[in-house]
Parts: structure tokens; sequence; C-alpha cells
């Protein structure tokens, strides 16, 4: 049986900045638990990252290449999480396309967010910088995206396939590609963002080593298309699951399998309910219908216009509210017009039945009689349930299938779950509930508030007003990673130590008496450990 806390491995799940903050304290809490003399983080050989995990897991090993040491990632990625202008730098870079420095991308919203990470997190560096260099006690790297032509992961790695089993790059083609871009392609999520252009959002310049090497594969092989579509490597698997086991795999025909298995996990366990939209009628006007909104609007822009003609040597002020009021119905009938025919030109597309289009158009006309506020409901419910299904239903189904999957095979020992909701959901079961067992001490009120305010916070690229200023949410994140996962370490030890042989016992013991003392310290004051580390500037 191999040493349960050697040959580490961690995946950092998606979640944007909540996955960012808390993946970060983390780490920062393996970098400061001391194990055989040295770190635990030091024992991590593999890091697989997947969107918002991406953040935190490019910026480690981005250190780590540089030759730096963990101290300087947290405090670089805390100040950039804390300065929180992600958005509005971005926006202001839609704006600014001949600034940017990669002209051959398009110029879309993501592309413009890489602009941005490119710059302030990845230091303007490449991916060859990471194939090249030495990464210290780091043996792989895994940042995933997802390849839409191929509906198969696309990992950006240091051992195994640079891509997928379907298309593959060189290390040497791979090395321009900007490390920014990467972050981009891992955590370019469905509805907020386009899909990133592979190869073209990613090359240098025509003829680079990376178009040259596309190009010759597009000729010498026919399952090279011209372009793929990468987007959040969430969209296939939100926790980099899938990654570590062909990592292990790899490194099984090396006798050095991975000993544990650090899943840290933003997810919620159970996605909340799907909430319909209230219903309401919308007053006078939910009572209308499209025919007789048209007519109103018909109507009120025939009396702007005789009202025009009528007071034109009249009154210039009944002339002015008449012009006015013909201007701007005539607008709003002119704009209700061009959305119903793009409308009818989406439907008809979609459906992809040209044959078939007068009949179908004449079918929706149906809809033009029926009352506004039946509309609104008909639309909401169906962009809410689509949002849960992408968002909820379909992200929790693959979890729980990875997770009913690697439980179930020879992983079983060597999983340590550092799910968000860890302590406030199972504390009961691991403390009060289990009465013969007495290793873990009741967490205290404070470490509970802690962690289900980490767990309340949505998924996105900025913290709201209230969050920073009520909740300061960025520290709440990484202290909600630290804790979690010390009380993951102490429940992983009740559950398994007994497995391992006499000769682990000593150092096993070393460990668990080091986490059970850091555990306690949580529970006299949970930010104990984040004030020590923002105090080593």
């Amino acid at each position: 049986m191999s040493n349960p806390f050697e040959n580490i491995a961690i995946s950092l799940s998606g979640g944007g900045y909540r996955a960012a903050a808390f993946h970060l304290g983390a780490l920062s809490y393996l970098d400061h638990l001391q194990y055989k003399d040295k770190p635990m983080l030091h024992q991590v050989k593999v890091i697989s990252t997947i969107s918002g995990g991406t953040f935190t897991g490019v910026s480690y090993v981005l250190a780590l290449a540089q030759g730096k040491n963990f101290s300087f990632c947290f405090h670089k990625l805390y100040r950039l999480l804390q300065e929180d202008k992600l958005v509005l730098e971005a926006m202001q870079m839609v704006n600014k396309t001949k600034t940017w420095k990669a002209q051959a991308k398009n110029k879309n919203l993501i592309n413009a967010f890489s602009e941005i990470y490119q710059e302030k997190y990845c230091d303007n560096e490449h991916i060859g910088l990471l194939l090249e260099n030495d990464l210290g006690h780091l043996e792989e790297f895994c940042f995933n995206a997802s390849d839409l032509y191929h509906t198969v992961p696309f990992r950006f790695q240091k051992r195994g396939d640079f891509g997928n089993g379907e298309v593959e790059l060189s290390h040497q083609a791979a090395a321009e590609i900007r490390l920014g871009d990467v972050m981009a392609a891992s955590s370019c999520f469905p509805g907020g963002f386009e899909p990133l252009a592979f190869p073209r959002d990613f090359i240098r310049e025509i003829g680079s080593p990376l178009y040259e090497y596309w190009e010759g594969k597009m000729k010498e092989k026919r399952s090279y298309p011209a372009e793929i579509a990468l987007m959040d490597g969430g969209i296939l698997d939100n926790q980099g699951i899938e990654s570590v086991e062909k990592s292990n795999e790899r490194r099984r025909k090396l006798h050095a399998e991975i000993g544990t298995f650090i899943i840290s996990d933003v997810s919620s366990r159970n996605p909340a309910p799907f909430k319909f939209p209230a219903p309401g009628n919308m007053g006078l006007l939910g009572a209308l219908t499209y025919q007789s909104l048209v007519a109103l609007l018909v109507f009120i822009t025939s009396i702007g216009v005789f009202g025009t003609w009528w007071f034109w040597n009249e009154s210039q002020v009944w002339l002015i509210l008449s012009v006015l009021l013909s201007t701007f119905s005539g607008l709003f009938l002119f704009g209700i017009y061009m959305i119903q025919k793009f409308l009818d030109t989406a439907v008809v597309g979609t459906i992809d039945q040209q044959s078939e289009t007068p009949a179908i158009l004449s079918h929706l006309k149906i809809l033009e009689k029926t009352p506004i506020h039946i509309l609104k409901n008909l639309v909401l419910t169906r962009l809410f349930s689509l949002s849960d299904i992408l968002g909820d239903t379909f992200m929790a189904r693959i979890r729980k299938i990875q997770f009913n999957n690697i439980y179930s095979h020879s992983w079983r020992d060597r999983l340590i779950s550092n799910n968000i909701y860890s302590l406030f959901t199972d504390y009961k079961t691991a403390t009060v509930l289990n009465p013969k067992k007495h290793l873990i001490p009741a967490p205290s009120d404070q470490m509970l508030s802690t962690t289900k305010k980490a767990a309340s916070m949505g998924t996105s690229l900025w913290f709201t007003s209230k969050e920073k200023k009520d909740n300061n949410m960025l520290n709440t994140l990484i202290v909600a990673g630290q804790i979690n996962l010390c009380f993951q370490l102490l429940r992983y030890f009740e559950d398994e130590q007994d497995k391992f042989p006499p000769d682990m016992q000593p150092s096993l013991n070393a460990l668990k008496d080091r986490v059970l003392d850091d555990y306690k310290k949580f529970v006299a004051g949970d930010e104990w450990l984040l004030k020590s580390i923002r105090a080593m500037v």
C-alpha cells in the first residue's frame, strides 16, 4: 500500500471567483501543514484545474516555473481578486481592440478577458515556460477546457496528449500559446461568453509554429477541422477528475501511483430547486396581445401624424408634442416589426425545415393573439429552465456519476473531498453523532457561519458591493478553504488511518496531531492562518 500523503494529486473545480478564492485557501493550508519536515503542498505531484480553479492553478504553476514560492503566488492572486476589476476592464478592452497584443484573435468578449488575464495574472508568459522549466515538486499540470467539436475535454498539460485523443499538439507547437488564453478557454462558461476558436485565437501570427503545425495536421489527417470551438472545462467535468485518473494510469506504469487524491470542489451538494417565474398579468399592458399592441401603436402614430399636420401653423408646443408622439410610437412599431422578423428567421433556421416555412410561420401567428403576460411566462419559464439545466441539473448529474464511479473503485481509500459545504453539513455526523470517536471537536459558531457564507456566493467573476462590505467575501472564501480541508483531513484519519500498516503509523500520527492542533486554532479564531499568511509580505 502506498503512503497516503506522498504523490498527492489535487483537482480544483470550476466556480468563478468563489472557486479561485476557496482553492487558494486550500492550497495555503497545504503549504502551511508540515509533513516529514516539509510543507505538504510539496507532496503534490499532479494538479488538475477547471474554470475558476484554473485562475489559482495557473497562478501557482507559473510561480513555480518562475522559481518563486507559494507565498508569492498567494499575495499576487489575493491582490488581483481583491481589486475585482476584471469585468470593467474587459468591457473597456472590447472597445479598444486596436490595442490588443494578439491582433489575430476574434474581437469578442472572451478574448478581451484573455488580454486582461495575460497581462494581470500571467505576466505575459506563454505555456512554453511551464512545459520547459523545472516546476519543483510538481510533475504534472492539466488545465482543462471542453472541445465542442469532438465533445471531449481539451487538455493543456505537461504530460499526456496536449489536446485530446482526437486532436493533439506537439510541445513545440503548443509553446506559443499564451497562458491568458489558456485561462480564458478553461473558464468561458456558456451564456456568459463566446467559444474560443482554436487555433485562430491562440496563434501568435500567421506562419507561427502553431499555425504551421495545425495546417500540416489538416492536410495529414482529415479529422483536423479548420477550427474547433473551446469552452469552459466544467461543461464536461467540473471537478477535473478524469484528468487525474488518466495521469494515474500513466504513473502506474512507472510504479509511482497517486497516494492521495484531494478533490477541492465548490459545487453545492444539492442544486437549488427550480423556481417557476412568479405569475402576474402586468396590468393593462399584460392584457394586450401582439395584434392589439400593434393596432394601438398604429393608432397613436396616426394621431401623432394628424396632430403634426393640424398644428403645423397653429401651436408650436402641440406641434412638438405631435412630432414626438408620431416619431417614438413609429420607432417602437418599427422595432416590434424587426423583432418579429428576427424571431421568424431564427425559428425557421432552428427547425431547419425550409420547405415548411409558410406553414410554420402560419402556426406561429396564433401567438399574436396571446396576451403579453402569458407570452412573458412562456419565455421566462423556458429561459430559466434552460439555465437551470445547464447550470445545475446537467452538471450535478455529471458530478454524481463521476463521484459514484471514483468512490466505487480503487480510489475509495485514497480520496479526500474538500467540498465547500463539508463542515456545516457533516460536522454533526463527524462529532456529536459519533460518540465512539472523539478526534474532532465541535466547530465554533464562527466557523459554521464562515463556511455557510462562502457556500452562499454565486458563480461570478466579481464580488458584489454587499459581499465586499458586509461579508468580506474574499477572506471568507479563503478561510473556508482552509477550514474545510483541515476538517476533511481529520475525517480521513478517523476513517482510513487504521487501514495502513504499522510502519506508516508514526508519521501519520504526527501529521494527525498537527492537523488537530490547527483545527483547535480555527475553533479559537478562524482567521488565524489567513492573518499569519498576510503578515508575511
